[in-house]
C-alpha cells in the first residue's frame, strides 16, 4: 500500500510541476499494446499478449528540447498453461489480463523544429510502473502476488505531429524482473494516437 501511494505522489508531482512553466502542450492519447513476457514459474507458463492503453503526457519546454513527463493506464492479456508433469495429467490454459499505472519519465527532441504543419520527435528516459490488479483465474492460478508491485524500464519512442494530431511509437526495454518467482522482464511496443492543445 505504501508503494502505491509514494507511486500516486510522485505522478501528481510531476504533472502539477510542469503547469508553472512557460509552455505547456498537453496530449491526451490511447493506443494499443504488444508484450513480449514468457516466464515460467511454478508449473505455470506466462506468456503476456496484446492489450490496450490511456493516458496523457506533456511536453514541457521551448525550442528543439523539452520534458516530456506522462501518466497512463494499460491493460494487456497474459496466456497461461499450466504444465503436464505426470503420466494421466491434462494440460490447462487460461488467460488473464494485468493492469498497471505507467509513469514515463522522458526527454524529447523536435526534430523537425517548432511550427510546421508536421513534426517528428524522437525521446528517450525511464518508465516506473505500477501493477494495479489481476483477474485472478480458477483454471490456472495466477495471482496479484505473483507479480512485482514495482518495475522500471529503459523507453525509446517517435512521434509525429499532423496540426493538432499525434501519432506514436515506443517501446520500452524491461530493467527489472517483472515476476516475483521468476525470470523474466517485461519488454513492450506500444502504439498511440491522440491530439495536442
Amino acid at each position: 500500500m505504501k508503494n502505491k501511494i509514494g507511486f500516486l505522489i510522485i505522478a501528481i508531482a510531476f504533472l502539477c510541476s510542469a503547469q508553472i512553466t512557460a509552455q505547456v502542450l498537453i496530449n491526451p492519447k490511447v493506443g494499443f499494446n504488444a508484450s513480449a513476457i514468457d516466464a515460467k514459474f511454478r508449473d505455470i507458463t506466462a506468456e503476456a499478449r496484446f492489450g490496450w492503453n490511456a493516458g496523457v503526457d506533456l511536453r514541457v519546454g521551448e525550442g528543439i528540447l523539452f520534458f516530456k513527463p506522462g501518466l497512463h493506464y494499460y491493460n494487456f492479456t497474459a496466456n497461461l498453461f499450466k504444465d503436464v508433469n505426470a503420466p494421466g495429467d491434462i494440460p490447462l490454459k487460461d488467460e488473464t489480463t494485468i493492469q498497471s499505472l505507467k509513469l514515463p519519465v522522458n526527454l524529447g527532441l523536435r526534430v523537425t523544429g517548432e511550427g510546421g504543419l508536421i513534426g517528428v520527435n524522437v525521446h528517450g528516459g525511464v518508465m516506473p510502473s505500477y501493477i494495479l490488479g489481476v483477474r485472478e483465474r480458477a483454471v490456472v492460478p495466477f495471482l496479484r502476488e505473483d507479480l512485482k508491485d514495482f518495475t522500471v524500464g529503459a523507453n525509446l519512442g517517435v512521434g509525429i505531429d499532423i496540426l493538432l494530431f499525434t501519432v506514436e511509437a515506443n517501446y520500452e526495454i524491461g530493467l527489472t524482473p517483472f515476476f516475483e518467482s521468476a525470470n523474466g522482464k517485461n519488454n513492450m511496443l506500444t502504439v498511440t494516437a491522440g491530439v495536442k492543445f
